[in-house]
């Protein structure tokens, strides 16, 4: 894992300190994550998507016409509902949530169409666990399990951008992999045994561009 962490903050030095290769921008976007865990359930149980917000900002590095290297600092509600097979029950019942919130710090490199509207995207999410819990019958309660202070995952997805004046607003979808388990914990006792993160993030947002392009 200490790697992956080594790798995004020195991406984050090269593209902080290389302002006089390309042209920045700044913005900020909102969205919705639909997240779940993968790995070890707990018996009798699955895990199925739990929705939540995405919030950000946006700060782009023009490398080129065809490149872009984006920083994105963003709050993420992250976690999973579990759905348990009961007696009595043909279909299985939610029973709980589990809500893990990030500070995330994804580095993700854009490669753009000729007009620069359409781009593909793909890089590393380094997230810092900020608070976790369960939650019951509209009762919250702490894991009963340790969970990985520092998550990393892979994304990749695609996105628009619709020029407005000297701005542009861009609606984005992504999908997440996380590379590490959350926990290594086999016991029958927990409601994340030994897991990973999943999702799908869909997001709206606004950037301005700081220097136009002499082109």
């Amino acid at each position: 894992m200490l790697k992956y962490i080594r790798l995004t903050f020195l991406m984050i030095m090269i593209s902080l300190a290389s302002p006089v290769f390309g042209q920045f921008s700044i913005g900020a976007f909102a969205g919705l994550n639909s997240s779940k865990l993968k790995g070890d359930a707990p018996d009798k149980a699955k895990y199925k998507t739990l929705m939540g917000a995405n919030v950000g900002l946006v700060l782009d590095l023009n490398l080129n016409k065809t490149l872009v290297l984006s920083l994105q600092p963003s709050y993420s509600q992250e976690g999973t509902k579990l759905s348990y097979t009961l007696p009595g029950y043909e279909e299985p019942i939610d029973s709980a949530s589990v809500r893990l919130n990030y500070f995330s710090l994804p580095l993700l490199l854009k490669v753009q169409s000729t007009n620069q509207r359409f781009y593909a995207l793909a890089g590393i999410e380094t997230g810092f666990l900020m608070d976790s819990f369960v939650k019951s019958h509209d009762e919250k309660e702490d894991l009963n399990v340790d969970i990985a202070q520092v998550n990393v995952a892979i994304q990749f997805g695609a996105g628009y951008r619709i020029p407005i004046k000297q701005s542009l607003l861009f609606i984005e979808l992504r999908y997440t992999q996380g590379l590490v388990n959350l926990t290594d914990d086999l016991g029958d006792n927990t409601y994340i045994p030994r897991v990973k993160t999943t999702g799908l993030k869909i997001f709206v947002g606004y950037e301005i561009p700081l220097t136009r392009s002499k082109n």
